[in-house]
Parts: structure tokens; C-alpha cells; sequence
């Protein structure tokens, strides 16, 4: 009901945003090609698109565009209104939260259309035919594809002017698979794919989305469910990623390793925009240092346990991504010889 109602009163700005927006969309260019974020959730994207996003010529979408990405007009009024209800940081991880912070756009997709991966925080159990139909767009006519390519383009649009930025900074782990119609968008697109010790990854994984799902989902699914969507959605989104990735221009793409980026994100920085390409270094890089500061006393986890039968079956799911990359199990891993944490 509480849903329902927030539709209702919601719907009448979406007539004023379209009124707002038309004539400034219809007028919009960028500059600047779009930056892609790609990788696995938990893999360090949150912390590489937020620095990112302090490059005074970057556009992002806000997390209140992301919950209401068609009240951008109206937002004063429904700002407040989420300001007042949202936490202050992510349940899962500690990550400071804030309506005008950079968010995930797949959020808004799914606000705006009915071809949206995250459709599946409200009905895990049908994950498979989500990413099935709208991240590979398999099963779906040619019409679902160019209705999905028009609502993201839009939404890009609407977040460079809601923000001022002439560089779209667009951070979402389902892009990772999305490679080839991005680029049908945006051929001159850059791109950059951020991967972190599998192990860790699905940990790391498993706390975040067991602790967010109850409070999205509108069916229940155990534990056990969660972590097989996890496994499989991995293998998916690395195998589609290692098929598309050739198509992109050699020059416009860059593969960086959490630790080492974590170690010494200024220089990383450096090289992302020498390599890529990028404009602004100069008038950027004080912004990025300030940042690199303000993060310095946030306390990520730092030990997992895991059961030795759920760490051998991430090694046999996942052990093609470990040796492609050259990762091993963590030593400060605490594995336990019984199931007892499943």
C-alpha cells in the first residue's frame, strides 16, 4: 500500500518534469565521451566511481535520480522527503549514504521501464529470465532493446544536466554484460573493469545482499537461493564480459585490480586518464585528493570465514576467474571444516 501510494502522489510531477526537461534535452550535447565502470558488485566499483565522480567535469546519476528519476523538477519536494527516511549509511558495508551522492542507474532503469535486471530485488526468483531478457536481451523482440537503449540515453541526458558535468561517470555492475549495446549508444565510450580476489568477492557479496534483499523483496527466498544466484550470476557476468570485450577499441579500455588500485589510487587515477584518454587531470586532481583523504579512517572488513564446503564449491564455480587473474585464497581466511555457516 505504501507503494502504491507513493505512485499516486508522484505521478502528476511526472507531466511537470516532462515540461521541465523537454526543451533542455532537445538542446543537450556532451562534450565528452561517456566513462563505464564495470565489474562484479563488492569489487571496489563504489569507491572508484565516487572518486571519479569528484572530476569537476563528470555527470553522474544522484541517488535521488535514481529513486525518482522523474521527479528531477520536482525534486525539492521529494528530496526532503527521502532525505528524512534514508539511512546514513549502507547496512551492509558502512558506505556513507546521501541523496546527492553517485548511485547505480540501473536503479532508475528499472523505475522508468520494465527492462531492468534490479526487478529482480523485488522477485529473486526470477533472476535467470531477467538477466536472460535484459541484460543479454535474449528472448525479448528488437523493440524491448531499442526501448531499453532510449530510456539509458535519456537517463544520461537527464543526469549530465542534473548534475552540470559534461563526462558521463556511470557505475553498474550489469554493464559489465551490456558491452555491446553501450557501444551501439556510444562508440567512443570508455571503459574501465575493476576485479577483486573472487573469495572475497563472494563473501563480501553474500553479507550485502542477504542483508538488503528483506528489505526489497516482495517473495521470500532462503539463504541457499541467494547464494546459488550469487555463484551463477558471477559466472555469467565474467563469461559475457570475456566475449564482449574485444569488440571495444584497445584504446578505450582499461582492467585494474582492486588491491592495487586500494594501495595507490592518485597514480591509478593518473594512468586511467593518460590511457583513456581523459580531459581535466589538471583541475581534477586536487578534487580526487581531497577524497582519497576524507576515506582514509572508513573501516572496511578485513577477516571472512567461510565452511570448507562452501569455499571448495566457490573455487570449482569460480576458479576460472582465480587462475585467469592469478588470485588465491586469502591467507587471513578463517575456514571452518563444517557447513555451519550456510
Amino acid at each position: 500500500m505504501l507503494s502504491l501510494g507513493v505512485i499516486i502522489i508522484a505521478t502528476p510531477f511526472h507531466f511537470f518534469e516532462w515540461l521541465f526537461f523537454r526543451k533542455k534535452i532537445g538542446q543537450f550535447k556532451s562534450s565528452e565521451p561517456p566513462l563505464f565502470i564495470l565489474g562484479h558488485w563488492r569489487s571496489g566499483t563504489t569507491y572508484l566511481h565516487n572518486l571519479l565522480c569528484c572530476d569537476p567535469l563528470a555527470g553522474f546519476m544522484t541517488t535521488y535520480h535514481s529513486v525518482w528519476p522523474n521527479n528531477l523538477a520536482s525534486s525539492l519536494i521529494f528530496k526532503t522527503f527521502m532525505a528524512t527516511l534514508m539511512p546514513n549509511k549502507r547496512p551492509a558495508d558502512d558506505v556513507e549514504l546521501n541523496v546527492e551522492f553517485p548511485q547505480e542507474e540501473e536503479f532508475a532503469i528499472s523505475n522508468v521501464t520494465p527492462y531492468a535486471y534490479y526487478h529482480f530485488w523485488y522477485f529473486p526468483s526470477y533472476w535467470r529470465e531477467y538477466y536472460q531478457k535484459y541484460v543479454r536481451f535474449q528472448s525479448v523482440n528488437k523493440g524491448a532493446k531499442n526501448e531499453w537503449k532510449a530510456s539509458f540515453s535519456l537517463l544520461v541526458k537527464k543526469a549530465l544536466i542534473n548534475t552540470n558535468g559534461q563526462r558521463a561517470v556511470f557505475k553498474n555492475p550489469v554493464n559489465t554484460a551490456r558491452i555491446n549495446p553501450l557501444l551501439e549508444i556510444y562508440p567512443e565510450a570508455r571503459f574501465i573493469f575493476i576485479h577483486r580476489n573472487p573469495v572475497i568477492v563472494y563473501l563480501s557479496s553474500k553479507r550485502f545482499f542477504l542483508e538488503l534483499f528483506p528489505t526489497l523483496y516482495f517473495q521470500k527466498v532462503s539463504d541457499d537461493q541467494v547464494c546459488e544466484m550469487i555463484l551463477a550470476t558471477y559466472v555469467n557476468l565474467m563469461n559475457d564480459y570475456f566475449d564482449q570485450k574485444s569488440i571495444i577499441d584497445s584504446k578505450h579500455i582499461i582492467e585494474i585490480r582492486y588491491t592495487d588500485f586500494e594501495a595507490d589510487p592518485l597514480n591509478y587515477l593518473k594512468s586511467i586518464y593518460e590511457d583513456l584518454g581523459l580531459i581535466g587531470w589538471k583541475e581534477a586532481e586536487p578534487k580526487f585528493q581531497d577524497y582519497i583523504e576524507s576515506q582514509r579512517t572508513y573501516e572496511k572488513k578485513k577477516s571472512y570465514a567461510i565452511s570448507q564446503k562452501e569455499l571448495d564449491i566457490v573455487l570449482d564455480k569460480w576458479g576460472f576467474a582465480m587462475k585467469k587473474w592469478g588470485y588465491v585464497v586469502p591467507e587471513n581466511l578463517e575456514v571452518i571444516p563444517s557447513s555451519t555457516l550456510r
